[in-house]
């Protein structure tokens, strides 16, 4: 499913917000239940398997707990911890796998042109686009890193036997890499053409399509919901 990204910027801001407030899940609990599962369904659509089934079994896990404490199964503190946890994961996870999708789904040049359509400011684009290539760059340096040290025979089973070692072979090569990361996007940015108050040219076509105005229509249609409730 190809969705603007802008299509999925609002729809992270109203699921988050809706479901936040509950309103909704008390008045329309049907649709309270949709809302509460479409990012997953979005993430198994992107074949994200393992995310979205660990993520809609988390749900369903939270919601049985709710649905107990309601008939008050549990009793003293224990009900109020369970309540505290039910209430937490659904009210802020789906959110949060909401904008999981976005940013999975959205390459740096598509965000970078949906961007501009919105009227953004240089000087939010650039930094935005600099800090989502370093984080990613990172996480691919981290990722060999931890291969490079199984290797080794340093595993996590091993942290408490060598910390030290595990320590000195995990951060100092890490810190290293940030420090050369950081110049080597900053570089890169710069020979990509973005420069504040310049044009540039891009490969991405930001437009939005039949299927986009369907989704904000429907997350528009929510939020009027949510108010009415």
């Amino acid at each position: 499913m190809k969705l603007d990204f802008r299509t999925k910027l609002l729809m992270t801001v109203v699921i988050s917000f809706v479901l936040l407030f509950g309103n909704l899940q008390r008045s329309y609990p049907i649709i309270g239940l949709i809302v509460t599962f479409l990012p997953y369904a979005f993430l198994l659509l992107e074949r994200k398997v393992s995310k979205a089934l660990r993520g809609a079994s988390l749900m369903i896990f939270a919601l049985v707990l709710q649905y107990y404490a309601g008939l008050h199964a549990f009793s003293g503190i224990g009900a109020s911890v369970v309540l505290f946890f039910s209430i937490i994961v659904l009210r802020m996870g789906p959110g949060l796998a909401m904008g999981e999708y976005s940013l999975l789904t959205t390459t740096m040049s598509d965000l970078v042109a949906s961007l501009k359509k919105m009227k953004c400011p240089d000087s939010l684009i650039i930094p935005l686009s600099v800090i989502f290539r370093f984080f990613y760059t990172v996480k691919e340096d981290y990722r060999q890193i931890k291969e490079a040290m199984y290797l080794q025979g340093l595993v996590t089973s091993q942290f408490f036997r060598q910390p030290l070692r595990m320590i000195e072979y995990r951060f100092v090569p890490l810190l290293m890499c940030l420090s050369r990361t950081a110049d080597d996007v900053a570089i890169s940015a710069t020979t990509r053409g973005m420069a504040v108050g310049q044009e540039r040219s891009s490969i991405s076509k930001s437009r939005l399509r039949l299927l986009d105005y369907f989704w904000m229509f429907a997350m528009l249609t929510i939020l009027i919901l949510m108010i009415w409730s």
